[in-house]
């Protein structure tokens, strides 16, 4: 089975916080898009033509627990992320897991998966997931599909500074799809993606969790 070397350090956990801190366009990163609840960053990194995207998501109504539980577990995932046809864990270590996604293209274009290594902290009410390329003998490459690789992602959980009921989601998307599909359509696609991604999760989440009259 694969390594239980545990490939997350503190120093990527630190990463994601420091990108999260950076300041605009100081640091390279341009607005793609600012809407009520949403707000997405872009970023070239060295030697890469995939570009970070970084986006503030307000997700009013939402307890910083309840995001976390509606992001990790995937059999709730697969409920309102319509992104993946598959998604499981492959395997569960101490601290991190592997796992798996499908996720299924237009007629015409090769469908994409991806193994991935998935770790979590909390610490205060803040939750960080951080996830990372990763290889298990349960899912080989294949020809059935091109095989993406992350480059970085991850997210931050936070309560709102005046509402701990609501919490504010950092999303960060770095992923090669691979293939054929020019870099400047894949930059252009992950750009668009916070927003509507954003909306399924709310409306999931108050069909999950109603208000009580």
């Amino acid at each position: 089975m694969a390594s239980a070397e545990n490939p997350f350090s503190d120093a990527d956990f630190d990463r994601l916080l420091l990108e999260e801190r950076s300041s605009a366009r100081a640091d390279g990163w341009t607005q793609l898009d600012s809407t009520a609840g949403a707000e997405v960053w872009t970023k070239i990194t060295p030697n890469c033509n995939i570009h970070l995207v970084k986006a503030f998501l307000d997700l009013d109504g939402v307890h910083a627990d309840h995001a976390l539980e509606l992001l990790y577990d995937l059999d709730i995932r697969k409920e309102y992320d319509t992104l993946f046809h598959r998604y499981e864990v492959l395997q569960e270590f101490e601290d991190y897991r592997i796992t798996y996604a499908l996720i299924k293209f237009p007629p015409g274009v090769w469908n994409r998966d991806i193994v991935q290594a998935n770790a979590k902290r909390s610490r205060d009410g803040e939750h960080i997931i951080l996830y990372k390329n990763a290889e298990h003998p349960d899912q080989p490459v294949t020809s059935a599909n091109v095989r993406a690789a992350t480059i970085f992602s991850g997210s931050i959980i936070r309560p709102q500074a005046n509402d701990s009921e609501s919490c504010t989601l950092t999303v960060f998307l770095q992923t090669d799809v691979k293939g054929w599909i020019p870099a400047r359509i894949i930059n252009y696609m992950t750009g668009k993606s916070p927003g509507p991604w954003r909306d399924s999760f709310l409306a999931y989440y108050r069909k999950k969790y109603p208000k009580s009259d």
